[in-house]
C-alpha cells in the first residue's frame, strides 16, 4: 500500500510541476536525443525539414492534436515506419517507429519488453518472444497532455486522420507474418455515420448487432483504455490487428475511439473490419402468407421466451457436485428450463417444425449425463456419449445418465450450448449432427442439463431427445426454410445445410444457387468452384447437402432464394431443381421499438458561401434500435452535408437537407448568400465594428431588408438584438 501511495505522489508531482515525461524512465539515449532510426538521430530540436532530409518527404501529412502536424514515413514494401507529431511551433511532441534498427529513450529494437509503465511512457510493440520491434513515445509536459486531450475531444478530424497512419502499422504487421492485408482505412461517409451514432449514445458495432447486420461488421477488439501512459497513436491502434485477416469484401479497417469520460479522458477502443455493402440500397421483398404466419408464431414464442427469462430468480433448485464423489447431479429451476426450451423453439418454430416440449424426467437424465461427463473429464476416465462407470458412481446414477440416448454433448451452459450445437462448430461441421438433433422434425420432447463454472466455455451441457410424431416437412434447412432466427448463429452461419426427410434425394451432382432477393446478387456453388474463394460443397448423404460461400453478407429482413440443382424426385425418378426461401430476422427486429421522431436544432439555416453549420439531431425514442441517420443534400452545388450533420455552403442559392432515420424524414431549408454571416458592413472581415452596427440596428428599431436581417441575425430567430452582437464578438475572438 505504501509503494502504491508513493507512485501516486510521484505522478502527482510530475503533473503539478509539468516535468517532461521522458525524464521519468531509464533512457537508451542521452541529452536531447529522442530516437535513432537507420543510423539517423532525431533530437528534441530536430526540425521536420531535417527529418525530410534524412528520410525523404513524408507519405502522409495530417493534423495532430498536439496543435501542429503529424508526419508518416514508410517504405513501399511496408517493412518500417516512422511517425512524428509536432505542436504549433513545429516542435516534436510524439514520435514512434517500427523496425529500422531503432534506439529510443526507453528501448532499442530487440530489447526484452519489461512491461513497466509510467506516466506517458508510451506504446510498445513486441513479438511473441517479448522482443521489442516498435515504440511510440512522448516529449511533453503534463499541461501539453491536457491540451492534447482537449483538442482531441473537440474535433473528430484527429481520429479520422489516425486511420491513415494506423493502417500503415497494420500493413507492416501483415507483411511481417507473410499475409495479404487488402483493407484500406474507412471512408468519410461511414466514419461520420459512426460519429453521429455516438452522438445518439451508440456506435456502428452496437448498431450492427442490434439491427441484424453483424455479418457486415467483424470485430477485432473492443476494450476500455487508460490514457495514463499513452495517448491515441498509430502503433497503439494498428498493433491490435496483428494476425487478424478478413476476406477482401471487408474493404475497410476501422480504428474507433470513443471518449467515455471527458473529465478523465477515459477511452473505449473498438477495431472493426467493415463490408460497406451494408450501405447498399435493397428492395423490400414481400413475404408469402406462410412466411407471415411463421413470423407471427415466432413473435409469440419470443414473447414467451422473454417472459420466462424475466421470471427467473435463481438458476438451480439443487446445486450440482461434479468434482468429487458422491456426485450430485443438481437441478435447474423449472423457469430456467422453460426459458431455454423457448429458446430452441425459436429455431424450430421459424423453420415450421413442431415445438419441443420440456420433459422433466429427460431434463433430469440430461443433468446426470452432464455431471458424469465432467467428472470423468476431471478424473481422466473415458468420457463422451458412452463413458465408463467409475467406482463410486452408482448404477442408478449411471443408468439415468445413459437413458434417452439420442443426445448432444456440447460445451456451454443450458442456453449457450444451444447456439453452439446449432452452429456445430466442432464434432462434424459438415454433417452437422448436433444441429439436426435439435431440428429433428419427428422429436416431440426434450430435456437439457449443464454443469460448470465461469464463462460458458467452462460448462458442459447435455441435450436429450425423445418421442416421435409424424410430420409433413420434406426439408429442414439451416438457415431455415422459413424464418431464420439469425441471432442463433452467433458468429456467422458456418456451413449451410439442407436435409431432405421425404421424397427427395441428393447426389454428388447436386449444386447450389443462392440468390439474395433484396440486392439481386447471385452466388453459384458448383463442383468446379467449390474449393475457391471461401466456397464449399459436399453431399453428406443421399439426403443432405452441405454448402457455403463466405462472401455472402446478410442482415435482418433479407430474403434468400436457395435452389438445389439435380435433386432426384423419388416418386418419378426425375431430376429437378428444388427451390426454397429463407427469411432472415433478428430477435430485436422482431420486437424493436420503431423510430418515431428526429429532433433537430434548427429547421431554417442561412449561410454565406464557405460557411458551415452543425445539425444536432436526436433520434426518439431512446429505446429505438436503429438510430442510423442518413443525411443528403438536394443540391450539392449549393450545400454539401457530412454524415455527422456538418453543412458546408458551396454556392449561392437554396437547397434542402434531408434527414432520414427509419421511416422518419425531416427537412432543413438552407439559404446560401454570397456574403458572410455576421459581416454586417460587408468589408470581408468580422470584428467589433459589425457588433456595434448590430447594437445600433437593435436600438434604432429601423426597418431593414431581408438580406440585412440574414447577415445580422446570428442565431436565426428572425430578430436583431444583443444576443446577435454577442455572437459576433465571440466569432471575432475565435478568429483572432
Amino acid at each position: 500500500m505504501k509503494k502504491k501511495l508513493y507512485i501516486i505522489l510521484i505522478v502527482s508531482l510530475i503533473c503539478i510541476l509539468g516535468v517532461s515525461t521522458n525524464d521519468i524512465y531509464a533512457a537508451n539515449l542521452s541529452g536531447d536525443e529522442l530516437l535513432q532510426v537507420n543510423g539517423n538521430t532525431i533530437s528534441k530540436n530536430t526540425t521536420i525539414t531535417q527529418i525530410n532530409n534524412m528520410f525523404g518527404q513524408p507519405k502522409l501529412t495530417t493534423d495532430s492534436a498536439f496543435g501542429g502536424k503529424a508526419y508518416t514515413y514508410y517504405d513501399d514494401a511496408y517493412t518500417w515506419m516512422l511517425h512524428i507529431e509536432t505542436n504549433e511551433n513545429g516542435n516534436i511532441k510524439g514520435y514512434g517507429c517500427i523496425n529500422g534498427n531503432f534506439i529510443s529513450r526507453r528501448y532499442a529494437q530487440g530489447d526484452k519488453d519489461t512491461y513497466t509503465y509510467s506516466y506517458m511512457s508510451g506504446t510498445v510493440l513486441a513479438d511473441d518472444n517479448d522482443l521489442v520491434n516498435g515504440v511510440y513515445e512522448y516529449n511533453v509536459t503534463s499541461s501539453e497532455v491536457e491540451e492534447y486531450k482537449e483538442r482531441f475531444m473537440q474535433s473528430s478530424q484527429y481520429l479520422y486522420d489516425l486511420q491513415k497512419s494506423s493502417l500503415i502499422v497494420s500493413k507492416i504487421l501483415a507483411n511481417k507474418h507473410g499475409y495479404y492485408f487488402p483493407q484500406t482505412y474507412i471512408n468519410e461517409d461511414i466514419f461520420y455515420m459512426n460519429e453521429e451514432l455516438k452522438d445518439n449514445n451508440t456506435d456502428i458495432y452496437t448498431w450492427a448487432k442490434d439491427t441484424g447486420k453483424t455479418k457486415y461488421i467483424s470485430l477485432v477488439l473492443s476494450r476500455p483504455d487508460s490514457c495514463y501512459y499513452e495517448l491515441p497513436n498509430p502503433i497503439m491502434l494498428g498493433k491490435n490487428t496483428e494476425n487478424y485477416t478478413r476476406a477482401e469484401n471487408y474493404n475497410y479497417i476501422f480504428y474507433d475511439i470513443k471518449v467515455q469520460d471527458e473529465q478523465n479522458f477515459t477511452l473505449f477502443t473498438t477495431i472493426l473490419f467493415i463490408d460497406p455493402d451494408f450501405m447498399d440500397e435493397k428492395e423490400e421483398v414481400s413475404l408469402t402468407d406462410t412466411e407471415l404466419s411463421l413470423l407471427e408464431a415466432l413473435r409469440a414464442k419470443y414473447k414467451e421466451y422473454n417472459e420466462h427469462g424475466q421470471a427467473i430468480t435463481a438458476n438451480f433448485d439443487i446445486e450440482p457436485q461434479y468434482e468429487e464423489l458422491p456426485l450430485v447431479a443438481g437441478k435447474w429451476t423449472d423457469m430456467a428450463l422453460l426459458m431455454v426450451t423457448d429458446y430452441i423453439n425459436l429455431a424450430r418454430v421459424g423453420a415450421g417444425l413442431q415445438p419441443l416440449k420440456l420433459n422433466s424426467d429427460i431434463a433430469d437424465a440430461a443433468q446426470h449425463k452432464a455431471t458424469l461427463v465432467v467428472y470423468n473429464n476431471i478424473k481422466g476416465y473415458t468420457s463422451g456419449h458412452n463413458p465408463e462407470q467409475p467406482d463410486g458412481v452408482s448404477d442408478e446414477f449411471y443408468d439415468k445418465a445413459q437413458s434417452y440416448m439420442t443426445e448432444n454433448l456440447y460445451t456451454g451452459d443450458i442456453q449457450s450450448s444451444i447456439v453452439g450445437a446449432l452452429n456445430d462448430a466442432y464434432g462434424d461441421p459438415v454433417s452437422c449432427g448436433h444441429r439436426y438433433n435439435l431440428l429433428d422434425p419427428s422429436a416431440t420432447e426434450w430435456g437439457i442439463g449443464a454443469v460448470g463454472s465461469g464463462l460458458s466455455w467452462g460448462w458442459q451441457s447435455a441435450q436429450k431427445f425423445s418421442g416421435f410424431e409424424d410430420y409433413s416437412n420434406e426439408l429442414v434447412a439451416w438457415p431455415s426454410n422459413g424464418i431464420f432466427t439469425m441471432d442463433l448463429a452467433y458468429n456467422g452461419i458456418g456451413n449451410w445445410t439442407a436435409r431432405f426427410y421425404k421424397r427427395y434425394t441428393v447426389s454428388s451432382d447436386t449444386e447450389v444457387t443462392i440468390k439474395a432477393l433484396n440486392s439481386g446478387k447471385v452466388y453459384e456453388i458448383t463442383n468446379e468452384n467449390k474449393n475457391n474463394n471461401g466456397k464449399f460443397l459436399e453431399n453428406v448423404s443421399n439426403r443432405q447437402i452441405t454448402f457455403r460461400d463466405d462472401t455472402i453478407t446478410y442482415e435482418s429482413g433479407d430474403v434468400f432464394e436457395i435452389t438445389l440443382h439435380n435433386v432426384k424426385d423419388e416418386t418419378n425418378g426425375k431430376n429437378i431443381d428444388y427451390t426454397y426461401r429463407s427469411v432472415f430476422y433478428s430477435f430485436k427486429d422482431i420486437s424493436a421499438d420503431e423510430v418515431t421522431d428526429i429532433q433537430i436544432n434548427n429547421q431554417n439555416v442561412s449561410l454565406g458561401v464557405g460557411q458551415t453549420s452543425q445539425i444536432e439531431a436526436k433520434v426518439l425514442p431512446e429505446s429505438a434500435i436503429d438510430k442510423m441517420i442518413i443525411y443528403s443534400s438536394t443540391n450539392t452545388d449549393v450545400i454539401t452535408i457530412r454524415q455527422d450533420g456538418l453543412i458546408t455552403a458551396i454556392g449561392e442559392g437554396q437547397a434542402q437537407i434531408n434527414i432520414l432515420c427509419g421511416n422518419v424524414l425531416k427537412t432543413i431549408n438552407v439559404i446560401v448568400t454570397p456574403y458572410q454571416k455576421g459581416d454586417v458592413n460587408r468589408d470581408g472581415a468580422i470584428n467589433s465594428i459589425d457588433a456595434s452596427m448590430v447594437i445600433d440596428i437593435y436600438k434604432s428599431n429601423n426597418t431593414i431588408t431581408q438580406e440585412e436581417l440574414n447577415i445580422a441575425d446570428m442565431n436565426n430567430d428572425q430578430s436583431i438584438n444583443s444576443v446577435d452582437a454577442s455572437m459576433i464578438i465571440d466569432m471575432y475572438k475565435n478568429n483572432e
